[in-house]
């Protein structure tokens, strides 16, 4: 499966993880009223011949439901309190095979990530064309897309996804069901059009189809997921953008867009969803701030341990990947009056802009947190000053503690 990672230059940010279509550019247009996203599917008008003329088969309409009044009252009754509850999705449309898909998919998501796979996955697959004239190994073309998301208090966080142009091998079985016995997912988007060829055309009218109705049938699965499954969640985001409100879900309370991360590195700080968004690089926590693509400044934080209780060394691990080869180093504050030590660094690049980053290296049972705060501004766009990178990161930093 092709796995959507965060793309990062150094330790700044330089793409953020949008939708988890990858790498295909979704332009949310809106269906017809009388339509959902899954009833545009390619249908049999669209779909293209192979070339032996094998027949097209109509793919049936798919539709979600949408919130009832019923899971208004189910929301707070929920017994999914502990994200690693959340239970797991389950395919409800009418497609005869998306069911069978969805499982197998969402299996292998949770096999190739282990112990860090998200709290849940959500598949938003399309289908293109089907081939069952035979039933031992009925053949299902199309995109087959998912995404992983953990929930922070009640908004789904997109943690990482993929998308995959192939072919999808079935049988039916005895009592009438369909299982998965192999699938053909190429990796590159070449090796798909070649997947694609005897079938002229559908390779392309898929895309298109995805291009025009990925993203809101991805909306349309999560309020589908969460209606289903009587869940209190408001709210759903992408990495780098702020929180976009679920399909018929009721208005996010205030206090729920803060959330208090209690980090794997031994800290814990609390930021605004709406403000900031965070990642884990493996080595890393990132905090990226939330702003549009055209005045996008690179402005992100960035906190890990180092194994060391010397101030120095741990800082210039920190700021390894710039161009720093020497820092005065201060005595500072950070949280609540907790004592650490601080270095600042200006990196002018060739096109005459200036990266700023700020280190504050914070003393941890025998270890070093070090808080990464930087601006990579992209060209074009106004440099932040020390003082406004700072100003940033000011109320959040403010909630930090060693634990």
């Amino acid at each position: 499966m092709k796995k959507i990672a965060l793309s990062l230059f150094g330790a700044a940010l330089a793409t953020a993880l949008t939708a988890c279509t990858g790498n295909i550019t979704v332009n949310n247009q809106s269906a017809d009223d009388s339509q959902t996203v899954a009833e545009k599917a390619v249908t049999e008008e669209d779909a293209v011949q192979p070339e032996d003329n094998q027949a097209e088969d109509t793919q049936p309409e798919e539709e979600t439901e949408p919130a009832d009044e019923s899971a208004d009252e189910a929301l707070d009754e929920s017994p999914y309190d502990d994200p690693k509850s959340l239970p797991l999705y389950k395919y409800r449309g009418d497609d005869e095979y998306l069911g069978v898909i969805s499982d197998y998919i969402i299996a292998e998501s949770m096999e190739m990530n282990g112990e860090n796979a998200a709290d849940v996955y959500i598949p938003y697959s399309i289908v293109a064309h089907t081939d069952d004239r035979n039933p031992d190994d009925i053949l299902v073309y199309g995109s087959f897309n998912i995404c992983g998301y953990d929930l922070l208090n009640s908004t789904l966080v997109a943690v990482g996804g993929s998308w995959d142009a192939g072919i999808f091998h079935l049988k039916k079985t005895d009592d009438g069901n369909y299982e998965v016995t192999s699938a053909d997912l190429p990796m590159t988007e070449q090796e798909s059009i070649k997947l694609f060829a005897p079938l002229p055309g559908l390779y392309d009218k898929l895309m298109a189809n995805l291009n025009e109705t990925g993203e809101e049938l991805r909306q349309e699965e999560i309020a589908d997921y969460i209606n289903a499954n009587g869940l209190y969640i408001t709210q759903w985001q992408d990495f780098g953008k702020a929180p976009e409100s679920v399909l018929n879900a009721p208005p996010t309370p205030e206090e729920e867009n803060y959330y208090t991360n209690t980090s794997r590195f031994g800290y814990s700080v609390t930021y605004d969803l709406r403000e900031f968004s965070c990642t884990d690089s493996g080595d890393a926590e990132i905090y990226g701030k939330i702003e549009p693509a055209d005045v996008w400044t690179g402005t992100l934080m960035e906190v890990k341990s180092v194994d060391t209780d010397d101030a120095q060394t741990a800082i210039a691990d920190a700021l390894s990947n710039t161009g720093a080869d020497t820092f005065d180093i201060t005595d500072a504050v950070i949280g609540d009056n907790i004592s650490c030590k601080k270095a600042a660094y200006d990196e002018e690049v060739s096109d005459g802009r200036i990266f700023r980053y700020i280190c504050y290296a914070v003393p941890a049972n025998g270890k070093t947190i070090t808080v990464v705060i930087e601006t990579t501004v992209q060209e074009g766009v106004s440099e932040l000053s020390a003082e406004e990178l700072e100003k940033t990161f000011e109320e959040t930093l403010k909630t930090f503690t060693v634990l």
